[in-house]
């Protein structure tokens, strides 16, 4: 999906939202990952939920003479999408999967983990939007995930999302930030 094609679906969904008087919540699930997604639920249902990656650039570096390239967050195209949420940043509700590196994990890898995830609260928190965040244990247990796969995820956000972009097996990140914000905003109602 190009950049235009993202902004327009985001100002759609913020088209379609009901006016803040009325008090709805719009909750937003982000997956910090470097190839990660954002999840927008709409205050009157889960068929107007939409899923988005997280927009990339693709930053040169060289090794020994090679060029070689890594993804880092576009902040621009990011603030690009958060700004069709400018005027009803009061009524969002955002959390983000908190993520750490494992003993497994290389130090760039390690590093590059910590970067995607501590990213998030400065961007937000520059733009004063408040945030919290749930570690992959608890939304999982909540949505009855632990020990499944990533695509036991995207085939779970499928049934309650219809109307989110699910179809290829890679959206399971998109399905992921979608299930981190319906375990936040179903134990918000409860």
């Amino acid at each position: 999906m190009s950049h235009d094609d993202v902004l327009e679906e985001v100002s759609n969904f913020m088209g379609s939202i009901p006016p803040r008087g009325n008090g709805a919540s719009i909750f937003l699930g982000i997956d910090p990952g470097a190839t990660g997604a954002i999840a927008f639920l709409h205050p009157t249902g889960n068929e107007k939920a939409i899923a988005i990656d997280i927009p990339t650039t693709k930053v040169v570096t060289k090794k020994k003479g090679k060029p070689s390239y890594r993804t880092q967050t576009d902040l621009g195209a990011l603030w690009d999408i958060f700004k069709s949420f400018e005027s009803n940043f009061g009524r969002l509700h955002v959390v983000i999967e908190q993520q750490q590196p494992i003993p497994r994990d290389t130090a760039l890898t390690g590093f590059t983990v910590g970067r995607n995830f501590g990213m998030w609260p400065l961007f937000l928190y520059s733009h004063g939007i408040s945030h919290e965040t749930v570690r992959p244990v608890a939304w999982k247990k909540q949505m009855g995930l632990i020990r499944k796969d990533k695509e036991a995820a995207r085939l779970k956000a499928q049934k309650m999302f219809p109307g989110a972009s699910l179809s290829r097996k890679k959206d399971h990140n998109r399905a992921e930030a979608l299930l981190i914000a319906e375990c936040v905003r179903s134990r918000s109602i409860e």
